[in-house]
């Protein structure tokens, strides 16, 4: 009864997932760190978490379901209920941990998830329980936009379910299917009919993205074969939560979006269950279960009667920070609720034993009553007596019997051992045998020879006597032979003889054929020099267009190369604006924070009276307000540096493949390359490298800003602090002074951001006059350039008249010629930089736009009712310019600069005007509450009182008129003259002296 009352926290185990592809190429970093061989885990570089299990990016499923999820299943079949639920951000693996996506089709894949295994550790259980009879009941549903769908049966016989509770609280679904499995092919086959109408759909974080709630329930009877009245009944719910959601990220709109509103307040009211469980503090002890028909459902999970497993995954994307920091707090809080599981019997069964009991006591008071007293107390008493013998003895029989079954084995083992020595010996004696009979056999051959040899000894002892007549006929035989070998000799040497003679009329005609033969050789050569010498003469002038087409190259290079650079200044430009964006919010929060903790402390040793008290409360507002306002314009630096993260790491893979492209393969056919080839393979590879580096450093400097500025906002956004803000207000007169206060502020707000937008619509119509002059200035120069080309035409056709005519020319007059052509070519140059001129002040009007609406957007005005000479001034303390937007009084502030609308007036005069960068200051670039001195030089070109943007041509003076109306009149007499030509340097007609 003890162990059945036990209390149990609930279990939790964090699962990470490694990075997807495309987290990849938007160049994420990871943010968590595992401690080897601890449940611990690091968020950043110094948050801490523990948990009861911690799976890094490499575990298998298996090794998760082996850890954290079998001994629900033994708890299980001891009568316990269970459930595994698992949560966290959307696609951060939880359909894919749970299995909710599987088939029969992946019954031998290593990868599937918790249900499946579910299924088939329970059937091989329900083996080894072979006293019992196990029923099992599944369930699958889904709640979906709150509402509550069964997934095992068809659309069309759909009826609606309700959730009830029972008299002794226990909750119930009516309407929902529970249907009796038999084996595991059928329990499969229901999850994948489940599986097959659940409501899934693409978002920009997941292109398979769980639309709702489902919970696939299995129900297990055990009833004992000896005893049918004993009956277990539990429950084991796998839980597939939704992923929370930001709009932002999964772009979701339409039915995505609503789908999203309700799965995030579904997970909303389970958090508040979650936090009023765990909270030690909780007095009243309610526990909102009926916010939603989610955490209604799992109520006896959270709390009730259940061991509980919580699967938190999580991903390591730094994109996904503040996701990730919020599931891990959400676990956290849930290691904190107890459970009280206990064992389940059938309600029926119990009822139907205690009827039982009740029966036989009746029984007894009957026999009583009719006078059977003493021979029942008798027969009771003798059965009591007879009951501790009766079980030794059983003890001792079963004891003895284990003896003698493990005396059987051993018998049986002995007997095995015996059989194989005596198996052994038996084919050893017979190879034996075999042996010695081949030896045998050997020793008789050799007898035999032995007989032989002295047989043949004694036969020649009788053969001496011929041996001289033999030595005689050998020596005969020795002299046949060598008259032989010299009769062979000679007819070799005439056979080589005859044969050099024919080898000598070959070699003859051989020879008149191969003079034959060059002499058509020859005549084919000449030939082929000929051709060879075309094909030269078009290769060089192949070489020679490849040489210009080389050095056109070049130029196009040249001019892409300046202009690169002028994009990398840009972008460098960016960059530095961005990192002292980031370094201003990051040192402003810094700075808020730690007023915000001298106040607190200054808050704690002040006098808690009625006396200071508007002002205690306004400081105590003031900066709270300025420390939220610092975290919300620290995120936006973050995200600013995460998408420039992501377009850098875009472009880094495009890098990488264009240079995985223009690698040559392993084994290629042998061919020529041209010139040209030749020479980009040389000269790309190495930009390329350097480019790539580049991007990696860049990447690297950006995911470390990134991950600083995460930290900083994890240590200000504390839980802790947030739930504690307002406990420092506890009477209704610091409310009332608050809200007083700020609404005050709201009103302020609301005024300088209807000014800000005045302001951004007269910079927008400013921009509208500067792109309709930019406009015009283009129409000039392309009417500019048709005139040239226009010349150009007219003057090659005055080239062809006079080359026709041959007028007879002179040096002196060629030079002439030279020397007016040389200053039309420095005209043409000079429009051509007069062009490039305006589209660099086009670029630059841009940027001035930008800035100003940046500027506009992120700047605060002081409100001071003094002279603005202290640090009290927002703007002083910023160190910066206090500017006609701001409250204070213009005739006594000490913090104003009013030369800078002279000297602007002044540039304005000439028709042109500077902008200063103002990142060569001291004071930093951007201040989100307070702007710089430049702001004042920006909010006067925007003003419409003072002046406005408008391209504007210098007028010539007397001077420049002079000398360009000359130079008009030495072109037009130049063209008109006869002796002239633009391109006479280019032709081939000699010339003389006169």
């Amino acid at each position: 009864m003890l162990e059945e009352e036990k209390v149990i926290p609930v279990r939790v185990a964090l699962r990470c997932r490694p990075l997807v592809p495309k987290e990849i190429r938007e160049g994420c970093q990871e943010c968590l760190t595992f401690v080897p061989g601890t449940p611990q885990v690091i968020l950043g570089k110094d948050k801490p978490f523990t948990y009861d299990y911690v799976f890094d990016p490499c575990t298998e499923q298996e090794e998760v379901f082996n850890t954290a999820v079998v001994p629900l299943i033994d708890g299980v079949f001891k009568g316990y209920n269970a459930t595994v639920l698992a949560y966290g951000q959307t696609g951060s693996g939880k359909t894919y941990s749970m299995g909710g996506t599987y088939t029969s089709a992946q019954e031998n894949d290593l990868n599937v998830g918790v249900i499946p295994r579910v299924i088939e550790m329970l059937f091989r259980v329900m083996k080894e329980h072979a006293d019992s009879v196990v029923t099992l009941k599944v369930s699958y549903l889904e709640i979906y936009n709150e509402e509550i769908i069964d997934l095992l049966v068809p659309s069309h016989d759909k009826s609606p379910i309700n959730i009830r509770e029972d008299p002794k609280g226990d909750i119930k679904i009516v309407g929902l299917i529970e249907k009796v499995i038999t084996d595991a092919v059928e329990m499969v086959s229901s999850l994948e009919q489940g599986n097959s109408v659940r409501t899934v759909a693409a978002t920009a974080m997941n292109s398979q993205s769980s639309r709702s709630h489902a919970i696939f329930t299995i129900i297990v009877e055990q009833r004992k074969k000896s005893d049918k009245n004993e009956v277990l009944q539990s429950k084991l719910h796998l839980v597939d939560l939704a992923g929370s959601e930001r709009q932002k990220k999964t772009k979701a709109q339409g039915n995505r979006l609503k789908e999203g509103i309700n799965i995030n307040r579904g997970l909303l009211s389970l958090g508040n269950v979650i936090s009023a469980l765990g909270d030690e503090n909780n007095r009243t002890g309610f526990i909102p279960y009926r916010d939603s028909k989610l955490t209604r459902l799992l109520q006896d999970s959270l709390g009730g009667n259940s061991h509980t497993l919580m699967i938190a995954c999580v991903s390591p994307a730094d994109s996904n920070f503040e996701e990730t920091l919020n599931t891990l707090r959400y676990a956290d809080r849930a290691r904190k609720i107890k459970n009280k599981p206990v064992v389940n019997h059938d309600p029926q069964a119990a009822e139907l034993q205690c009827l039982k009991q009740k029966v036989q006591e009746l029984q007894v008071l009957l026999v009583q009553a009719h006078g059977g007293t003493i021979q029942l107390g008798n027969s009771v008493r003798d059965k009591r007596e007879s009951d501790p013998f009766t079980t030794q003895n059983a003890l001792r029989q079963a004891q003895l019997s284990k003896e003698l079954m493990e005396l059987d084995k051993v018998l049986v083992l002995k007997e095995q051992l015996a059989r194989k020595m005596s198996q052994s010996d038996e084919p050893m004696y017979s190879q034996y045998q075999v042996n010695i009979q081949n030896l045998e056999a050997e020793v008789t051959a050799l007898q035999k020879e032995k007989e032989e040899l002295v047989s043949l000894l004694q036969n020649a002892k009788k053969d001496t006597n011929t041996a001289k007549v033999s030595e005689r006929r050998r020596m005969r035989l020795q002299e046949l032979e060598t008259e032989i070998l010299q009769l062979k000799k000679k007819v070799v040497e005439q056979s080589k003889v005859v044969k050099q003679k024919e080898n000598a009329t070959r070699t003859v005609d051989k020879l008149n054929h191969d003079i034959q033969t060059l002499k058509v050789q020859r005549v084919q050569l000449m030939r082929q020099l000929k051709e060879e010498s075309e094909k030269t003469r078009q290769w060089k002038a192949q070489r020679e267009r490849e040489v210009l087409q080389l050095k056109a190259q070049d130029r196009k290079r040249r001019y892409e190369l300046v202009k690169l650079e002028r994009e990398y200044q840009q972008q460098s430009n960016v960059l530095r604006r961005k990192t002292e964006e980031a370094a201003a919010a990051h040192k402003r929060l810094r700075d808020a924070l730690q007023r915000q903790k001298d106040a607190s402390s200054k808050r704690k040793d002040q006098n808690r009276g009625m006396e200071g008290m508007a002002v205690r409360v306004k400081t105590w507002l003031s900066n709270e307000l300025e420390v939220q306002v610092s975290i919300e314009a620290a995120r936006r630096p973050l995200n600013s540096l995460m998408d420039d993260r992501k377009l850098l790491a875009q472009e880094l893979a495009s890098l990488k493949e264009k240079k995985e492209a223009k690698l040559p393969p392993s084994k290629l056919p042998r061919r020529s390359f041209t010139l040209t080839e030749l020479i980009e393979s040389v000269e790309d590879n190495p930009s390329l490298d350097k480019h790539i580096e580049s991007l990696e450093s860049e990447i690297e400097l950006r995911s470390a800003q990134i991950a600083d500025l995460q930290q900083k906002l994890m240590d200000a956004a504390n839980e802790e602090k947030q739930k504690n803000c307002w406990e420092s207000m506890t009477t209704m007169s610091e409310v009332k002074c608050g809200v007083k206060w700020l609404m005050g502020e709201l009103v302020s707000c609301k005024v300088s951001h209807s000014q800000l937008e005045n302001e951004i619509e007269q910079a927008k119509m400013d921009i509208a006059e500067i792109q309709k002059s930019l406009l015009e200035e283009q129409r000039l120069r392309v009417e500019l350039e048709t005139e040239q080309q226009q010349q150009l035409l007219e003057w090659g056709q005055r080239h062809q008249e006079k080359v026709s005519q041959h007028f007879p020319r002179t040096r002196l007059t060629f030079h002439m010629e030279l020397f007016e052509n040389e200053n039309e070519i420095q005209r043409l140059k000079y429009l051509c930089d007069e062009n490039q001129q305006l589209i660099e002040e086009k670029e630059l009007y841009k940027q001035v736009f930008s800035l100003t609406r940046l500027i506009l957007m992120f700047s605060l005005q002081c409100s001071c009712k003094g002279r603005c000479a202290n640090k009290q001034c927002k703007c002083r303390k910023q160190r910066a310019d206090c500017g006609e937007h701001c409250k204070c009084d213009a005739e006594h502030c000490r913090n104003r600069i009013s030369s800078v609308l002279d000297a602007f007036n002044d540039e304005g005069s000439d028709g042109s005007f500077k902008l200063d960068d103002p990142t060569i200051s001291e004071s930093c670039f951007f201040l989100p509450l307070n702007a710089t001195s430049d702001k004042v030089c920006l909010s006067n070109i925007t003003d419409l009182g003072e002046t406005a943007l408008k391209l504007t041509r210098k007028p010539l003076t007397v001077e420049t008129e002079a000398i360009s109306e000359s130079f008009t009149k030495r072109k037009k007499k130049a063209l008109l003259s006869a002796n002239t030509s633009f391109f006479s340097g280019c032709t081939p007609i000699r010339e003389g002296l006169e």
